[in-house]
């Protein structure tokens, strides 16, 4: 690792912390990067709101998300420690970090900054749903030339992940390839089948290569988050000397293959999850009012329950992208109404406020299979609250 690679990721990397960006502030983050230098001012935005940057003449996209994985906007305090060696950033406790993934966004910065070729995306939503990246994957004539999406968001250092979410999102082969491309760069990947979801599973009927790569994160979604800047700044050495498009392009996008696992597959993080006022339902990670602990693996159950209803319902409407109108949905994202939201703590289920308010208990079902493990007392409890705000007092039905 070079000193100079390891200031400039360590700089970057903190600059990107410095407070939460939780959705709806993405703008905002692209707004303050752009004034301090490290967005470049002629970044473009798409049609939906994601951001994105092109370098040359590429059949690679590079991702990564803006938003981090809280409800209110507030300062991170960083706090650093070393771990044989490695230079690692927590926070004191306050707040997440951010890391997932600004870790992901200060690869793809030093990449640009080095002129390698590619299209580099920067999502929103991704941690309410993958709002961006799934409206965007609508364009297939747009995205259908290209033969691979790297997204940079995977916790741990050596996952080149082949599947998201119990289905293959990239071949062996090129996840085989990319590892050793790595490894010769004295680093230590290997291809993993355990992948939860980022943007680029949205991609996997468009593109045939759609891969996650760990960036050196660890206890993402708690204010234990931390990052290994070692580890970040020897990644960022590597991905500016793999020539990417020499990579094997395998995978039929046109077929799905699915992989047979069980929950014990997967780590589990630990979540908060609130009631507010005794009423509303916040999924704030970080709320002191009421806080109810709980251990699992929900982001990756949620995403498992969406693949599922769009393979079992490909022609319903209820999906953001066909229930609202998109530009209806972004300048929500930026009106009073969201931003009273996000002051008060009230954090209802996104999906219903892109839709009417007057939902049929069938709606409400369809969004429970996406969202809410029916297990989970507190997802129960939360259905009940749905039904009676939403459906009135006709579709107060028991929930089964």
């Amino acid at each position: 690792m070079k000193i100079d690679t390891f200031e400039w990721i360590k700089s970057t990397f903190l600059k990107l912390t410095t407070k939460t960006y939780p959705f709806g502030f993405e703008d905002g983050l692209v707004d303050d990067m752009i004034q301090c230098g490290l967005f470049p001012k002629d970044l473009k935005e798409d049609q939906f709101g994601n951001f994105y940057y092109q370098v040359g003449n590429s059949k690679t996209i590079f991702t990564s998300h803006l938003d981090t994985a809280c409800q209110a906007q507030v300062d991170v305090s960083h706090v650093f420690d070393d771990d044989c060696g490695n230079e690692i950033v927590k926070t004191d406790g306050t707040s997440i970090l951010g890391a997932d993934d600004k870790a992901g966004v200060t690869i793809l910065l030093w990449m640009m900054k080095h002129n390698i070729p590619g299209t580099y995306y920067f999502f929103y939503g991704e941690e309410v749903g993958c709002l961006g990246s799934t409206a965007a994957s609508n364009l297939i004539d747009e995205f259908s030339p290209y033969h691979r999406m790297v997204s940079f968001d995977r916790r741990g250092t050596n996952s080149v992940i082949t599947h998201q979410s119990s289905t293959r999102t990239c071949s062996d082969k090129f996840a085989e390839s990319l590892a050793s491309e790595f490894n010769k760069l004295n680093l230590s990947y290997r291809k993993d089948d355990t992948g939860i979801y980022t943007d680029s599973a949205e991609f996997v009927r468009v593109i045939s290569e759609c891969t996650n790569i760990s960036v050196g994160y660890y206890n993402e979604h708690t204010t234990n988050e931390r990052q290994d800047l070692t580890h970040l700044a020897n990644l960022a050495d590597a991905v500016i000397l793999i020539d990417w498009e020499s990579l094997p392009t395998e995978r039929d996008k046109t077929k799905t293959e699915y992989k047979s696992y069980s929950y014990s597959n997967y780590p589990t993080y630990t979540q908060k999850r609130t009631y507010v006022d005794n009423d509303a339902y916040d999924m704030d990670h970080m709320s002191t009012n009421g806080i109810v602990e709980y251990t699992h693996s929900s982001k990756k159950s949620r995403r498992r329950r969406k693949n599922r209803w769009k393979r079992k319902n490909r022609d319903s409407k209820v999906y953001i992208e066909s229930g609202a109108n998109l530009t209806e949905v972004k300048n929500w994202r930026e009106s009073d109404d969201f931003m009273d939201q996000q002051e008060s703590g009230q954090y209802d289920m996104l999906k219903v406020k892109f839709l009417d308010h007057n939902l049929t208990r069938d709606e409400l079902s369809i969004l429970a299979t996406q969202y809410l493990d029916m297990n989970d007392p507190q997802d129960v409890g939360y259905y009940g609250y749905l039904i009676s705000t939403y459906c009135g007092m006709d579709n107060k039905q028991p929930v089964h």
